[in-house]
């Protein structure tokens, strides 16, 4: 059995014997108030009824955050609902987030955070570069539709870990490079920062300054929920995607990775600092 297929069978079996429910409920206990971030990437039409029943889950149990609410809260903001918060981030820019997840998330009046690579915007790419890719990625007009009635965000210029061994200038391109790209398309600064890929080796010191210099929020992938107290470049995310199965879901949801996770947490935000 594969690494997911036992994440699958023992996220199931804390289903079925409450677990899942208790750890959701403990974290309402301690660690209220707190705004949980998950992540998806590709939506596959095959995929769309499963996730519309995260959507209704999601409904149920969590309160919808959008940027201001979000920049309230780590500014001090009480929090006046009964409910934790919920920031649903999409990855890398795929035109499903356009075709089928942004009507889904209306529907369900939730915002969605698409982080996208400037350079993988269809329009703007050379097409003998990649014909494929530019099939499959959202448009000039689609992103800046997203951005009207959502949240975007820098994902790079090119979907580049920031690692230790790139070049100033190759830094210099892939933090501040794709800013610059997004304000010539949508008209007005991005603020928002999110990294590229979840290993620890994916951030770097040599990046984390130019992230500074040129964003205010930031997001990883290191499992964490946020709290009012929580460092704005250093917000965490789960990852889910849209085929999980309730049960993963309601795993991933329960705070149990969010421990497993904690060590590598601890050196990334200690180097990120």
């Amino acid at each position: 059995m594969n690494l997911k297929a036992a994440k699958r069978t023992i996220a199931k079996a804390l289903d079925c014997v409450g677990i899942n429910a208790v750890g959701f409920a403990l974290q309402k206990n301690l660690l209220w108030p707190f705004i949980r971030v998950v992540n998806y990437h590709d939506i596959s039409p095959e995929h769309v009824s499963n996730f519309e029943t995260h959507l209704s889950y999601y409904s149920k149990h969590f309160i919808n955050v959008d940027e201001e609410m979000l920049r309230g809260f780590l500014n001090g903001a009480s929090w006046q609902h009964t409910k934790p918060g919920l920031i649903l981030t999409f990855d890398d820019g795929m035109r499903s987030h356009f075709e089928i997840a942004a009507p889904l998330l209306e529907k369900f009046d939730f915002t969605g955070w698409f982080f996208i690579p400037a350079g993988w915007i269809a329009d703007r790419m050379d097409p003998n570069d990649d014909i494929a890719l530019g099939q499959s990625t959202l448009t000039v007009e689609q992103v800046r539709y997203l951005d009207q009635r959502h949240v975007v965000g820098c994902h790079t210029e090119t979907h580049c870990r920031l690692t230790g061994d790139l070049s100033a200038e190759k830094l210099q391109f892939e933090i501040l490079g794709s800013r610059s790209s997004f304000k010539e398309i949508l008209g007005h600064d991005v603020n928002i920062f999110c990294w590229v890929g979840g290993e620890e080796s994916s951030y770097s010191k040599s990046a984390v300054d130019l992230v500074k210099q040129g964003y205010d929020i930031s997001f990883m992938t290191n499992n964490a929920v946020v709290r009012p107290t929580t460092n704005p470049l250093q917000i965490q995310r789960t990852n889910i995607e849209a085929e999980n199965h309730l049960s993963l879901l309601r795993f991933q949801l329960s705070g149990v990775m969010d421990i497993i996770y904690s060590p590598k947490r601890s050196r990334v935000n200690r180097l990120t600092k």
